[in-house]
């Protein structure tokens, strides 16, 4: 298995236009940690897992929303019901754009609309009470890190 955040075999480089679009504008200062809530056998067993940790925003949006898409899928499948018979376009539980993730199309998104997609499709594995399953969450942490003025003026007090 390859390494997290290392470069897996086969794979070459992405272009670099695409790589801002999955970074984004993030200005710094936080840690965006992304969290599983896991569940099997109808609940009895379930726990909160630390996944992922992600230096922008962006990233872990992007990776939180295909993550609760490829759980909703992994559902859809176990299930029998098609993406159309889980997902609906309005109403409360109305997911936007309503289709699987796809790369190309959501590294178009803006952000609140990929946090609201990323909530909504994890949502519906509880809507439709899977009896097992994976729900992704992000959270960002705020870095509280000594600068180096700071650091200089502790060293010569």
């Amino acid at each position: 298995a390859a390494k997290r955040g290392g470069p897996e075999h086969g794979r070459s480089q992405p272009p670099e236009a695409k790589l801002r679009k999955v970074v984004g504008d993030d200005e710094g200062g936080h840690l965006y940690e992304c969290s599983r809530y896991v569940w099997r056998d109808r609940r009895l067993h379930c726990s909160t897992e630390p996944d992922r940790k992600f230096s922008s925003r962006r990233m872990a949006l992007l990776y939180v929303a295909k993550m609760n898409c490829k759980s909703l899928q992994a559902f859809s499948s176990d299930s029998g019901r098609g993406w159309e018979e889980l997902c609906s376009d309005d109403g409360i539980h109305a997911v936007r754009p309503n289709m699987p993730f796809d790369l190309e199309r959501f590294l178009e998104l803006p952000d609140d609309v990929l946090a609201t997609y990323a909530a909504g499709v994890g949502n519906l594995l509880n809507v439709h009470k899977a009896p097992k399953g994976t729900i992704y969450k992000v959270n960002a942490i705020r870095l509280a890190t000594t600068g180096a003025d700071e650091l200089y003026r502790i060293l010569e007090a």
